[in-house]
């Protein structure tokens, strides 16, 4: 396994890290500290899985442009990358939509359809993919799929953060930075699907040799 492949690895060790932080069973009793930044309140569990997410995000940058200033691109590398890259993101956003009992502030939450749309998206996406690869083909990310992965990650961050930098701003009431991003995040799901339907349908339709 070369370097890239190693580091898109980590990214996966660091989503199981980041689940294990944020699932583990901590007692009722156990004062689990708020930290306020910018006037926002951000629980340290929630501080703490935001800060591995970043960190697996980065790695999302790393092995890709390795991978092609090394001259390391493989096939292996074309699938494992988008595969970690949902890992990360869709385990981030299921996550997100329970409010776990050491929340006890208003916090930011995904929606349930914002939800749907992107792992739906992600499952489709990944089905042409195991079925391009039985035709011995790979269907790699383009670039309406990256754009909609990156917007994604920074979202994510954002509700992990409740909304940080951004609390104080004259919006309407109910709405938010983060809570707008994510309506652009939905968008670009259904955008970069529409995409990858466009440029890989013709695999649905391979007949067997």
């Amino acid at each position: 396994m070369n370097l890239p492949n190693k580091i898109t690895t980590l990214r996966l060790i660091l989503v199981f890290i980041g689940f294990i932080v944020l699932i583990f069973p901590y007692p009722e009793t156990m004062d689990i500290a708020v930290l306020k930044i910018f006037s926002t309140e951000i629980n340290l569990i929630y501080f703490i899985v935001g800060f591995i997410f970043i960190l697996a995000s980065i790695t999302d940058f790393f092995d890709g442009y390795l991978a092609r200033k090394l001259n390391l691109v493989t096939n292996l590398g074309k699938f494992l990358d988008p595969v970690a890259d949902k890992v990360l993101t869709n385990g981030a956003l299921i996550a997100l939509l329970i409010n776990p009992s050491f929340i006890q502030y208003e916090h930011i939450t995904f929606p349930l359809w914002a939800v749907l749309i992107m792992v739906i998206r992600d499952l489709i996406v990944d089905t042409l993919r195991m079925i391009a690869i039985e035709q011995k083909k790979v269907i790699s990310a383009n670039i309406y799929g990256k754009v909609k992965t990156f917007f994604q990650m920074i979202t994510i961050i954002f509700v992990f953060f409740n909304n940080p930098f951004f609390s104080q701003l004259p919006l309407p009431p109910y709405f938010s930075v983060t809570e707008i991003m994510i309506y652009i995040s939905a968008g670009l799901s259904l955008l970069s699907l529409g995409m990858y339907l466009k440029d890989n349908i013709h695999v649905l339709y391979h007949q067997p040799d």
